[in-house]
């Protein structure tokens, strides 16, 4: 039986493994950094569309005639 079995951690990982290990660890990176680029450009992009205001037109003529109809015709206030 060996002695080192029971003492956890206390020998290194083979070459390979480290290798593979490494390789892991840089791929992981790679994507978090991808990820946290693509929230960077969805939050540009969806603060750049509110920065712009588009005036808003009425489409008709039938439109104004509604709104002038709700307005009180004299200075009277409005009774609801």
């Amino acid at each position: 039986m060996r002695k080192d079995l029971g003492v956890a951690g206390s020998r290194r990982p083979s070459f390979l493994k480290r290798q593979k290990e490494q390789k892991r660890l840089a791929r992981a990176s790679e994507k978090r950094d991808a990820r946290l680029a693509r929230k960077r450009a969805q939050v540009e992009g969806q603060t750049e569309s509110t920065d712009q205001v588009v005036p808003v037109e009425p489409a008709d003529s039938a439109e104004l005639a509604d709104t002038e109809a709700t307005k009180p015709i004299d200075d009277s206030p409005e009774i609801n």
